[in-house]
């Protein structure tokens, strides 16, 4: 499954609307501080830790490259050319929605 950089920003979006319209009671009541403070909700620091995670990963994955080379030259690879046809089309229509 390809997930376009819209979808993901979208769902961000989503998430940091919701945070916001449930804070605004609370906030009203809250006395005026002399400094700011940001504090992140337990779910906002495992996506924070998962960010980091996926930025340190390769974009190429080395081992499944090595691996697919080999079966190519071995001639032991080969693919049905509608799983292409449909892989091709799938990621035009994600493209187009971004």
């Amino acid at each position: 499954m390809i997930i376009s950089g819209k979808q993901i920003q979208d769902a961000l979006k989503v998430y940091a609307d919701q945070n916001q319209k449930a804070k605004p009671a609370a906030r009203s009541q809250q006395s005026v501080s002399k400094r700011d403070e940001v504090v992140l909700s337990p779910k906002a620091q495992e996506f924070s830790q998962l960010l980091q995670k996926l930025k340190a990963m390769p974009e190429v994955r080395e081992e499944k490259v090595a691996e697919l080379t080999a079966r190519i030259e071995a001639g032991e690879y080969a693919v049905d050319a509608k799983d292409i046809v449909e892989k091709m089309l799938g990621r035009t229509l994600v493209d187009r929605l971004r």
